[in-house]
């Protein structure tokens, strides 16, 4: 592995310090013959390391954050052999928290990441919060878990109280979501966020403009960027959709799309 090779291919700043770290984090797992891992990453930075491991030829890594199906991950390095069966070889990187405020009010992913950010907790060491209607799951890295649970009292106003649970006490939902077929000029990020979104094309376009918009988990600044079939959608406070089919051409010359939001 040539490390400032592989650097060199990459652009952004941020971008060439993650993978940095990566490296760094592989080339230790080789050294002492033992499991290393990440912080948690988000989908775009997965794409980034997944990437550039590819390239590398780095094979032996796995991706994983503390249950199946989740968003946010670690990048596990296994420098000697690869486990059957992860989810029981990797759980102990992890600790799950259930999170119970003792209100009725039904608190938000934000109000959840803004009680655990305001501990002084760097975003990296929280994985997946999964909100239920009157507590939340959180997915953390071990180091941490005991300082939450020492310091954590309220969410919002309320106090909560914190437990640990097995991994297989998650409740993992099907995402909600709403199917929009529609048709659009082209396939230009405005376009189809404005199908997607139901607001207008030239609220879109500021919104892009001022870097509220994200594809595949990346800022997107140029309205006229054409998306494909596959792409992820997100605007800022308002959710996200995906680019689920790409159709035919109307008569008009209009081409026929299928997005599905997650609501």
């Amino acid at each position: 592995m040539n490390k400032e090779v592989i650097l060199r291919g990459i652009s952004k700043a941020e971008d060439k310090l993650l993978v940095a770290r990566i490296l760094d984090k592989y080339t230790l797992s080789q050294k002492i013959m033992s499991y290393t891992h990440s912080d948690f990453l988000d989908p775009y930075q997965q794409n980034v390391v997944r990437k550039c491991l590819e390239m590398s030829g780095i094979r032996d890594h796995v991706f994983y954050g503390g249950f199946s199906g989740a968003e946010r991950t670690v990048v596990v390095f296994c420098p000697y052999y690869m486990p059957e069966n992860i989810e029981s070889e990797f759980s102990g990187f992890f600790e799950i928290l259930k999170i119970k405020p003792n209100t009725r009010e039904n608190f938000s992913h934000r109000d959840y990441l803004g009680s655990l950010m305001g501990l002084g907790i760097k975003r990296e060491k929280i994985g997946d919060i999964l909100v239920r209607e009157d507590f939340a799951f959180v997915v953390v890295l071990k180091d941490i878990a005991d300082y939450i649970r020492i310091n954590l009292t309220k969410v919002g106003n309320a106090r909560v109280e914190i437990d640990i649970v097995n991994p297989d006490e998650l409740d993992i939902l099907e995402p909600k979501v709403k199917e929009i077929s529609s048709t659009v000029a082209s396939l230009r990020l405005d376009s189809v966020a404005s199908a997607g979104f139901g607001i207008s094309r030239s609220k879109t376009a500021d919104l892009i403009r001022g870097e509220k918009v994200t594809v595949n988990w990346e800022t997107a600044t140029n309205p006229a960027r054409l998306v494909k079939e596959g792409d992820t959608i997100s605007i800022r406070g308002k959710g996200r959709v995906v680019v689920e089919k790409v159709g035919n051409t109307t008569k008009k010359d209009r081409i026929h799309i299928l997005l599905k939001k997650f609501i």
